[in-house]
């Protein structure tokens, strides 16, 4: 038996602080934006959450019985539905459009059952070109501010599908059969579908619809793709046209989107997408859309960055309580110090320093500060 279970993260030491550092940039990042922190509840009403949710995504739910009501309750398993529950309880005290924010974990039956994520969600914006426009731009910049290699997302639209799919005359369980599909890139079954059921063989085409805008000419026949166009004309003038292409062929788990969908990369389009997210207007009931950060990927890819007053001292001496002065000096100042309590051995307390990653010693008898990296030796 493991020590613990399958699917969680311990997150420590080195990897902790890194963690940390992350959280602290994006929660800058969206205040900066405007957006105002929420905090969410761990579990929720079963028979609340899952008429948002596939079949596929309802199986995935930790589900569990309260003791004294006999309901059955579940872990969360998305931010957004919960979101979406508390803003119709509160209804008359939104002011919108409303910015907001959050960060926690997610938890679902999959490889990684707990997640933890930052997001975010503009509620109540009527523009849905101007909200879209905020969202999609925020969502790259947000990659940008991590220093993220070639951040890009790949933008899709619901209504397309769902307009081609209706305008094509797919059965409705065949419809739910074809995202699944789609979202599971299983091209062989699809292909057995369509020629079973002698649909168009435009839906054949769909998982290659990748690329720039002008993929959007293989369904104007079909669909109007006029709101979308001039979302990603307005990208390309503002100067993101290298951040974004379109995937026509998208499509999501969570039943509940209503329009634009992404998902957000770094580096090369493959592997783990870090941002995913899109508008769900009904799930609200006013205009919404959102995205949400996968904070487990992103500890992997971004570097810690610190700046040079937080790069850490190491206290050594012989007086302890004048160390312990001077390490809460540090630390009000928000810098990271830690008292060596050990005997005082210069070379003990260097390859202790170097393990800890501190950048400086300083030894309080002498009052001399030592550069670990070289330890070369400053005035104090």
């Amino acid at each position: 038996m493991s020590l613990i279970p399958e699917g969680v993260k311990i997150y420590f030491g080195e990897n902790m602080e890194k963690k940390i550092n992350l959280e602290e940039r994006i929660k800058e990042n969206f205040k900066n934006n405007g957006y105002k922190l929420i905090e969410l509840p761990s579990y929720e009403y079963y028979e609340d959450l899952k008429k948002n949710f596939s079949n596929s995504m309802r199986r995935k739910m930790f589900k569990f019985e309260d003791r004294e009501t006999g309901e059955i309750l579940t872990l969360r398993p998305d931010m957004t539905s919960l979101l979406a529950k508390l803003m119709n309880l509160k209804e008359n005290e939104m002011k919108y459009p409303e910015r907001i924010f959050y960060m926690g974990d997610v938890f679902r039956h999959e490889k990684m059952k707990e997640r933890s994520q930052a997001g975010v969600e503009l509620i109540g914006m009527e523009n849905k070109y101007k909200s879209d426009l905020e969202i999609l731009i925020m969502a790259i910049e947000v990659m940008k501010s991590l220093s993220l290699e070639k951040p890009k997302l790949e933008i899709g639209s619901i209504v397309i599908f769902n307009s081609l799919m209706e305008k094509l005359n797919i059965k409705k369980e065949d419809i739910n059969k074809i995202k699944g599909y789609l979202d599971r890139k299983d091209i062989p079954t699809l292909e057995k579908l369509v020629k079973e059921k002698e649909y168009n063989e435009i839906i054949l085409e769909l998982p290659n619809m990748i690329g720039k805008k002008d993929i959007l000419k293989k369904v104007e026949n079909y669909v109007d793709i006029k709101g979308l166009k001039k979302v990603l004309n307005t990208l390309d003038e503002l100067g993101y046209e290298e951040n974004y292409i379109l995937d026509l062929g998208m499509v999501k788990e969570m039943e509940y989107y209503t329009g634009i969908i992404f998902n957000g990369f770094a580096g090369e389009e493959t592997g783990e997408y870090i941002l995913t997210g899109g508008r769900y207007d009904k799930l609200m009931g006013v205009r919404a859309l959102g995205f949400v950060l996968n904070i487990d990927t992103l500890v992997d890819m971004v570097e810690k960055t610190e700046n040079k007053e937080n790069e850490g001292y190491l206290i050594m001496g012989e007086d302890y309580i004048d160390g312990l002065k001077k390490k809460v000096e540090f630390v009000q100042q928000g810098i990271r110090a830690e008292w060596y309590s050990e005997k005082p051995k210069l070379e003990k307390v260097k390859e202790y320093a170097k393990l800890k990653k501190f950048k400086y010693i300083l030894n309080i008898d002498v009052d001399e500060k030592y550069l670990v990296a070289g330890v070369d030796k400053n005035e104090g």
